[in-house]
């Protein structure tokens, strides 16, 4: 273990939480399989120390959950990457809604909005799952596919639901029993049982806050299993589910799977990325199956010192997981305090323990 590192990252949590930026957080670090760091500082939730136990929100780092999920349905011969929507969800056609492909889906080069535009009000109503995907089913295209990326929650909505009407079986259920299963993810949960909400950390600032609707912190939301933002993990699970990606990593996928969904799949597309601003109007975005991609043309989008071949996501609910392949090495950082309330502060402290 790097002592010097192991105690430069506790003095960030710890001053993070000082600072009152963040309530608690926790950062874990895999080397060649190993764990070689793991910190906590601060409260998960109000009398709840942050610490190995605890299972934190990860907001949209659900997508890379869904897309493995998915992707061992694409080994399986039940979907392909271009396989048309409409071929699945009848209803999704018009306006060019019948050229959209689940490789566009997974790639955010759909062209879908990122949301409903009344979202919180959705919450705070508690609206069933079924409504949001009618909803998205229904909203109209920003571009013809593939021409452009732009991130979207409805992407993974309507890729789920698919996977749901091929297979006959909940979502929930292929996430459980086709990633989290079999790689050995205890502490790892999409829907998290009611028993286990005790030991959920809290979320400053999401959607919804204060309500029985709130985001990530209600029971209804989290009962809701949103393929976009629905998992619940330990900072250590997430760090091992990162590591399944890497080169010489535990494996639930072939090595064709994993070489797809961390390689470019966007054709040069342009866009804006949703982790990082200052790319130019229009840059080329890279974008894998699920993953998004540090090269050249996005460079620090993940940290400032890791590779171009990292690949990585973030949740708004404040964390952050990348591996890299030259260092063998998989970052997991989790906090409580959602983006919302200071974007460039939510990327400056994830980035700076990265």
């Amino acid at each position: 273990m790097d002592t010097n590192a192991h105690s430069q990252v506790g003095v960030l949590l710890k001053r993070y939480v000082e600072r009152g930026e963040i309530a608690g957080g926790a950062v874990a670090v895999q080397q060649r399989n190993k764990l070689v760091i793991e910190q906590y500082a601060g409260h998960a939730t109000p009398g709840m120390v942050a610490g190995s136990k605890v299972l934190w929100p990860l907001a949209s780092i659900s997508k890379v959950y869904s897309a493995a999920a998915i992707m061992k349905l694409v080994e399986h011969g039940e979907l392909t990457l271009n396989t048309l929507v409409c071929q699945v969800l009848p209803t999704f056609t018009g306006a060019g809604r019948e050229e959209v492909r689940l490789r566009h889906l997974l790639t955010h080069t759909a062209g879908m909005i990122y949301e409903s535009p009344e979202m919180e009000a959705l919450l705070q109503a508690q609206t069933p799952l079924a409504a949001m995907i009618t909803d998205a089913l229904n909203s109209e295209l920003l571009f013809a596919p593939g021409t452009a990326v732009s991130y979207s929650d409805y992407h993974y909505l309507i890729a789920a639901h698919m996977a749901e009407v091929v297979t006959g079986r909940p979502f929930a259920e292929l996430v459980q029993d086709l990633v989290l299963k079999p790689a050995g993810l205890d502490d790892t949960f999409f829907p998290p049982p009611i028993y286990e909400h005790q030991r959920l950390a809290k979320v400053r600032g999401p959607l919804a806050e204060g309500t029985d609707g709130a985001m990530y912190n209600s029971a209804y939301a989290l009962g809701l299993a949103h393929p976009a933002f629905g998992v619940v993990a330990t900072v250590t699970n997430l760090a091992q589910f990162a590591a399944h990606f890497l080169p010489n990593g535990p494996r639930i996928h072939s090595q064709a799977t994993v070489r797809a969904m961390t390689s470019d799949q966007t054709g040069g597309a342009p866009g804006a990325h949703p982790a990082m601003r200052g790319y130019g109007a229009n840059a080329p975005i890279p974008w894998g199956l699920g993953w998004y991609l540090q090269t050249s043309t996005t460079p620090a989008v993940l940290t400032d010192l890791a590779s171009f071949h990292a690949f990585g996501h973030g949740g708004a609910s404040g964390c952050l997981v990348f591996a890299d392949p030259e260092q063998d090495l998989v970052v997991a950082i989790v906090s409580n305090t959602h983006v919302r309330l200071s974007a460039e502060r939510w990327r400056m402290r994830l980035q700076s323990i990265a």
